[in-house]
């Protein structure tokens, strides 16, 4: 099963595949962060996504996991 990514490049909707969920997650994050709007991912037919929201969650959880860890001193 493949997973798509939905998102806007400009004025242009355009998907991108992937094999597995964590490669589309990543995918997804990496659009945002390079400013594009990602609106869509999931699998089968286009209409099964998870919504602005839940991407919004993931991003937030992709974002605090690229920071170093605090220091204990």
């Amino acid at each position: 099963m493949t997973w798509h990514v939905q998102y806007r490049n400009g004025t242009t909707d355009c998907v991108q595949q992937h094999l597995t969920p964590e490669q589309a997650i990543e995918a997804a994050c990496r659009f945002i962060d390079a400013g594009q709007d990602v609106y869509g991912i999931g699998t089968g037919p286009l209409t099964d996504s998870i919504g602005k929201a839940q991407i919004a969650r993931i991003y937030t959880i992709w974002e605090r996991a690229k920071l170093p860890p605090e220091s204990s001193n």
